[in-house]
């Protein structure tokens, strides 16, 4: 999409040194007019949102083009989509926003905005500069599988195996224990057989998650801890 010709010059932008600037470079850019409309979008911002350029309304940018916020959890508010809060002055740094459109894969963006201002000092509008993060996102919660994954397995696996072990030695020598003894060793006993699993499911669902089938995972994962806990 071409490089609006009323774009403020006020800051050094010149359109036409822009618009090769950005077709060259690769830049994912959008622009927002002073009117409130989507006004450009670069053409690698049109592949990183899986849509062409139309110039949709700044209330409508966050449903036209499927725009998540808290790690893809929930849509975007329209006030809270980068480019409309630099539209009204402020300057937004390093805002992460998941995309999220119908039949593509998740695309995760860091997005830098500022405002547009004209000679009289005016806002005009905003742009955006957008970079795709999704490996870095991954990377980031691989890790944090990676910590969870020995929190569970040194904190929680290893003292509970030795707990079992202790308990299952005592169940050996139940007939020397007096009824009620006996009775508090089979509730430890039972109690930590179920924390066992809990353990291991956890572990198995760390394994599987962040990948195509992990919003199913962790939603059986929930199921399954709601079933432990009436038991």
């Amino acid at each position: 999409m071409p490089i609006p010709d009323d774009l403020p010059v006020s800051q050094g932008i010149d359109p036409a040194a822009l618009q090769t600037l950005v077709c060259r470079a690769g830049l994912a850019v959008a622009v927002l007019d002073g009117s409130g409309r989507l006004s450009m979008l670069s053409p690698a911002l049109e592949r990183i949102l899986h849509r062409p350029f139309e110039p949709v309304p700044a209330e409508s940018l966050a449903e036209v083009f499927h725009l998540y916020g808290d790690g893809g959890a929930r849509l975007l508010q329209p006030d809270e989509v980068p480019i409309v809060r630099a539209s009204r002055g402020e300057v937004v740094d390093d805002a992460v926003v998941t995309v999220k459109a119908p039949g593509q894969p998740v695309r995760h963006v860091r997005v830098n905005a500022t405002p547009i201002l004209g000679l009289d000092g005016q806002r005009q509008g905003s742009w955006a500069v957008m970079t795709d993060v999704t490996n870095l996102v991954a990377a980031a919660r691989g890790e944090l599988n990676r910590s969870l994954a020995e929190v569970v397995n040194h904190n929680l696996r290893t003292p509970l195996t030795t707990m079992l072990g202790h308990a299952e030695l005592l169940l050996d020598q139940q007939d020397r224990f007096p009824p009620e003894a006996t009775h508090s060793l089979e509730a430890l006993w039972r109690a930590g057989q179920r924390l066992n699993d809990v353990v291991t499911w956890i572990s198995e669902w760390i394994d599987l998650a962040y990948t195509p089938r992990g919003e199913a995972t962790g939603a059986d994962l929930a199921e399954h801890l709601e079933r432990q806990r009436r038991q």
